[in-house]
């Protein structure tokens, strides 16, 4: 599940926005909007103009209405999700300053569709209003590069399923001592929040040549399957910790 931030620069509020794939929660935008009583999602719902609109994007899209709303369980991220179309319907209901900040985000990812590098400029911004610094961030990006090219390795090379989890715990295990249940109790990160995120630079330099070094093993040596690439996760990872120790000492 991943997080739209709506930034409201007048009251420098911050509102996050769950969503799934074209599914946005609609009950977050109505926390959003401070939770009006009589502006629940089911309240629109039962709009006759909603109706309406509903089954109009069930003809235009040939969806059925439960391709287009769903409910979710679940103290986090549950609720109401609808596809873009009825969150952006539903928040101009709702509330117009709510819709004007829905509306930017979604303009937003529109332009960031034409000019990617407008996701890196997003990327930075969000980051240093967390305070974190150029340097931190220009690792952590070069980062989840490194993420990415070791998890589509992986999938390249017959990894399925819990594999994934065992190869990234097979990179953490040598560097920190544990799996990333054991990182978040150690280091005090909720479930929900991102582990790196978390870490200082010296941590996501570790992870970053771990996983770089793994994917090159990998791909050089035709490993394939669970077993061989967590063997090969686990002994670069072991190879990048020895040396950290060194420069720790």
């Amino acid at each position: 599940m991943k997080e739209l931030t709506l930034f409201d620069k007048q009251n420098e509020t911050i509102s996050k926005i769950h969503h799934e794939g074209d599914m946005v929660s609609l009950t977050d935008l109505w926390k959003a909007a401070g939770s009006p009583s009589n502006k629940r999602p089911i309240d629109w719902q039962e709009k006759e103009s909603t109706r309406e609109f509903i089954d109009t994007l069930e003809d235009m899209f040939k969806s059925a209405k439960i391709a287009l709303l769903k409910t979710k369980r679940g103290k986090t991220g549950g609720g109401t999700y609808g596809v873009k179309q009825i969150a952006l319907a539903y928040a101009k209901w709702l509330d117009p300053k709510l819709h004007v900040l829905v509306n930017e985000v979604f303009f937003q990812r529109v332009a960031e569709e034409k000019n990617p590098d407008l996701i890196a400029e997003r990327y930075i911004h969000t980051y240093k209003r967390k305070g974190k610094t150029d340097k931190w961030i220009t690792e952590r990006f070069e980062g989840r590069a490194a993420r990415n090219m070791f998890t589509a390795t992986l999938a390249e090379h017959k990894v399925v399923g819990e594999g994934f989890r065992d190869c990234t715990n097979a990179i953490y295990e040598p560097l920190f001592g544990g799996t990333t249940a054991a990182i978040r109790e150690k280091y005090g990160i909720e479930k929900r929040k991102n582990i790196r995120d978390n870490l200082n630079m010296v941590q996501l330099a570790a992870i970053k040549f771990s996983e770089t070094l793994a994917s090159d093993d990998i791909e050089k040596n035709n490993r394939k399957g669970n077993v061989q690439c967590e063997t090969a996760s686990r002994r670069a990872s072991v190879v990048v910790g020895q040396a950290l120790m060194s420069y720790t000492r």
